[in-house]
């Protein structure tokens, strides 16, 4: 009886792990093609862009030729730290404003029912489809003086006549804010939706203000959501090109509207590369330092 159920033990071992080698298997082989996938639209292209980085200049050659370290000293110069902490200046205020824009409307929302929240997460949602050009153009336009915002403000006695609002360090940043807002409102909605909201009335009947109590508990409860939006603001304002270029002044342009004028009509693709490594390494400190933030 004994050397049966031993018998019966050893054959159960042996079926589980002929399922976990099939499965491994299987796994395995449906990694493959994800793998190949990353390789050829990222890895691929990141190789690319540090080989061109270390190569010299050639007005004959697009791409350049044969190696230097030359890209690399020029990052120093003062165009490119201006252009660069305008960069970090301007994501600090588009992420600062958007959180305190996303984050009460999504809290909002979620204490809709469920008909609301849908209707107002496929509005939210449909503002993904808009492209980056066109948003900036319509905007443009929004702060055109015959057509934009500023005959409005006419009209309610708030201006004396019409006037242009762009180019301005204004209209860069409510772009940007427009232009974000859908990815921290997505970002913050679904832990919003499953706080505890027992949470904040017990807060307030142990005499907590409604301001305070929304500070200490769903501030602080979404720190991480709330460090994960700043994170995908900052990196998505670094690296933005058609509205500081449509909507800003030469001193409003961004890292990225620098990199384009550098590889197209600086016709210096060696150094184009080496100001974007710069701000590759620039985006993970950022990421970097704000998910160590958010975990303290």
């Amino acid at each position: 009886m004994s050397q049966s159920a031993a018998d019966m033990r050893t054959a159960r071992q042996e079926a589980r792990r002929l399922r976990r080698v099939r499965v491994f298997g299987l796994h395995g082989s449906l990694l493959v093609w994800p793998v190949l996938f990353l390789i050829a639209l990222f890895l691929t292209p990141l190789l690319l862009l540090i080989r061109t980085s270390f190569a010299r200049a050639d007005p004959a050659v697009f791409q350049g030729t044969g190696f230097s370290t030359d890209a690399f000293t020029q990052l120093f110069q003062p165009l490119i730290l201006q252009s660069l902490g305008f960069s970090i200046l301007l994501a600090l205020i588009v992420s600062t404003v958007t959180i305190c824009v996303a984050l009460p409307a999504a809290y909002l929302v979620s204490r809709l029912g469920r008909q609301g929240q849908t209707w107002w997460l496929i509005a939210i949602l449909s503002t993904l489809a808009l492209s980056e050009v066109l948003i900036a153009f319509s905007w443009q336009v929004l702060l055109s003086r015959r057509a934009g915002l500023s005959n409005l403000l006419v009209f309610v006695g708030y201006m004396d006549a019409p006037t242009s609002l762009s180019p301005h360090m204004g209209a860069v940043v409510a772009c940007m804010v427009y232009f974000v807002f859908p990815f921290t409102f997505l970002t913050l909605f679904p832990a919003l939706s499953r706080l505890d909201r027992s949470l904040f009335e017990a807060a307030q009947t142990m005499g907590a203000r409604p301001l305070r109590a929304f500070f200490d508990i769903y501030v602080y409860m979404l720190k991480p959501q709330i460090g994960a939006s700043i994170a995908i603001t900052s990196v998505i304002t670094l690296g933005a090109f058609v509205p500081p270029l449509v909507l800003g002044r030469p001193t409003h342009w961004t890292i990225g509207v620098v990199i384009n004028e550098v590889a197209l009509r600086g016709q210096n693709l060696p150094f184009a590369s080496a100001i974007a490594i710069l701000v590759i390494f620039l985006s993970l400190a950022i990421i970097s330092g704000i998910s160590r933030l958010a975990r303290t």
